[in-house]
């Protein structure tokens, strides 16, 4: 993290979960020492390392979208209210993976996440201001709630959204933020379509088997 230090400039996300992988020795890591670690940022940074086991995909893993989708719900209400910091109750803090687990799939996203931020710069400042961030909260809520429910097929991309949102917050960067809102737009369509459609369905089948033919 040495040259933007150096000059000044705030550590990119990739330099802040590398150099915590690094000063971190213990075999499990614990939820509550991650947060301690993130400082002013962790909002945004929390919700980027929630969203980026759904957004590689391991979401199609029974139950593994909903473990990591239930604190992104936490965080997100903490976002609508404003909070400075983020707060985690005792058996979220107590939650733990292993370091190895964790430095996997670090290493397998850190060329994606670097290739992103070379272009990531503060623009359109107004799409995260601390105001923009609460309004911001809203969106997380409604794609964190489709990532924890056991919907076929459309965790992955309302959890991409989660990540540039999350990005585009971190770098104060409204281009990220906004692309981030029109990728929840569509992850929201498509998950509602998977429901409604779903519903439809068993309404067909029901009507067929009770209804008489």
């Amino acid at each position: 993290m040495n040259e933007r230090l150096q000059s000044g400039d705030s550590p990119r996300v990739s330099e802040i979960l590398t150099d915590f992988i690094r000063t971190t020795t213990g075999e499990r890591i614990y939820l509550g020492d991650f947060v301690d670690a993130l400082g002013a940022r962790a909002f945004g940074l929390l919700q980027f390392v929630f969203s980026l086991p759904n957004a590689a995909g391991l979401g199609a893993v029974p139950g593994l979208s909903t473990i990591f989708g239930l604190p992104q719900l936490v965080l997100a209400a903490q976002m609508i209210l404003g909070l400075r910091r983020p707060w985690l109750p005792g058996w979220l803090q107590r939650r733990s993976l292993a370091r190895q687990d964790l430095v996997t799939l670090l290493v397998r996203s850190m060329p994606y996440l670097m290739r992103v931020e070379r272009v990531l710069r503060p623009r359109f400042l107004v799409l995260s201001s601390d105001l923009a961030e609460r309004l911001l909260g809203i969106v997380f809520l409604i794609l964190a709630l489709i990532v924890s429910l056991p919907i076929p097929f459309a965790n992955q991309l309302p959890a991409i959204a989660m990540a540039l949102l999350a990005l585009g917050l971190i770098e104060r960067d409204g281009l990220y933020v906004t692309i981030g809102l029109l990728v929840a737009l569509v992850s929201a369509a498509i998950a509602a379509a998977v429901v409604i459609g779903g519903v439809a369905v068993i309404f067909l089948i029901l009507h067929h088997v009770f209804g008489g033919g």
